[in-house]
């Protein structure tokens, strides 16, 4: 399947608490013979989210090292709206020097805009991107205890339901995408506050299946209420207890395939850091190689261990070619993420 890279994975379970991080250490990635253009500065880490959440969390807890390795002053922002994409369009329109840069959820505004979606004014194709934190599997969650826990009896049912938060997010377009492709007629209902709301839907009975990222609905295979029917990956993550992967279920058609392997590459962007287009070269090498130095810090490694945050690390330069060619779907696999909106 396309567009993938090795899985290492810790999982989530707390957040951290907030607060602006200072830089200031001794390891700065940028210090080479024609200096470190970051030293002294001040960076913007925006969150388009409220504090609190996981991305949140995953901001707080690089934002130090980043500015250790940068000799720099890297603060954290929250920026809400829009479901990321008002902060999306602020940092597209920042100048580009490098020091506003953002954290992703890249499955979400990458299908907002291939939709063409109302109120995109950026091109994910033209950002300075400086690297991906993770890019944790979507799983298919059934009812532990229900008529339809397989992925099987999903494709074979004569109407299935999934769950979803709202049009346009990630769960529904991948219901979507999941249905067409092993042509299954269901029926997707939103409209539920919040992932976990949905998801207590399905372990109630009350639905037959949520598509979320694994580490989010984990906790519900480990106490049995919940079924991993399918895990988008050819590999198992890591403490992912054993459940059979999408590439068991074949599809019955080629074109069927290629949705699923677009869904699985769209999915591979996962969670990732960028700044405006136009960062000039030498800046843009500083960011990356002060996100790499700062992603491979012990230190931050075990912090990603505690707070059981699953990580996935890839380079700025390996992850802007996988962007472009998920900026570059079939035209197939555009129509369902359009219907989707």
């Amino acid at each position: 399947m396309a567009g993938r890279a090795g899985i290492s994975a810790v999982l989530l379970a707390t957040v951290v608490a907030c607060g602006d991080s200072e830089g200031g250490g001794e390891t700065t990635a940028g210090n080479d013979e024609a200096g470190n253009p970051f030293e002294g500065e001040s960076i913007d880490f925006v969150v388009p989210y409220d504090p609190g959440g996981g991305y949140d969390t995953y901001a707080r807890l690089i934002a130090p090292y980043l500015g250790d390795c940068l000799g720099a002053r890297v603060t954290v922002l929250n920026e809400p709206g829009a479901g990321g994409i008002l902060a999306t369009n602020q940092t597209a329109s920042s100048p580009a020097d490098g020091t506003r840069i953002q954290i992703l959820d890249m499955i979400g505004v990458s299908a907002a805009q291939i939709a063409g979606s109302e109120g995109v004014n950026f091109d994910l194709g033209e950002f300075s991107w400086i690297g991906r934190i993770a890019a944790p599997p979507l799983v298919v969650l059934t009812d532990g205890d229900g008529d339809m826990t397989s992925f099987q009896g999903l494709a074979d049912a004569s109407e299935a339901q999934f769950v979803a938060t709202g049009l346009g997010g990630s769960e529904y377009i991948a219901a979507a995408v999941l249905s067409q492709a092993y042509e299954i007629p269901s029926t997707i209902a939103t409209g539920f506050p919040g992932s976990p709301d949905a998801t207590n839907t399905v372990i109630a009975g009350d639905a037959d299946a949520h598509v979320m990222p694994y580490d989010s609905v984990l906790r519900f295979f480990e106490s049995g209420d919940g079924a991993p029917a399918a895990v988008l990956s050819d590999e198992l993550p890591q403490y992912m207890p054993e459940a059979p992967l999408i590439g068991e279920f074949e599809p019955q058609s080629e074109n069927g395939q290629e949705l699923v392997d677009q869904l699985i590459t769209l999915a591979d962007t996962g969670r990732a850091v960028g700044a405006p287009p136009g960062v000039p070269e030498d800046r843009l090498a500083a960011l990356r190689d002060g996100f790499a130095c700062a992603m491979e810090n012990e230190e931050l490694v075990a912090e990603f261990d505690t707070q059981e945050r699953p990580v996935d690390f890839l380079g700025g330069e390996e992850y802007a070619q996988l962007v472009d060619e998920v900026l570059d779907p079939t035209a197939e696999f555009r129509t369902v993420v359009e219907e989707s909106f």
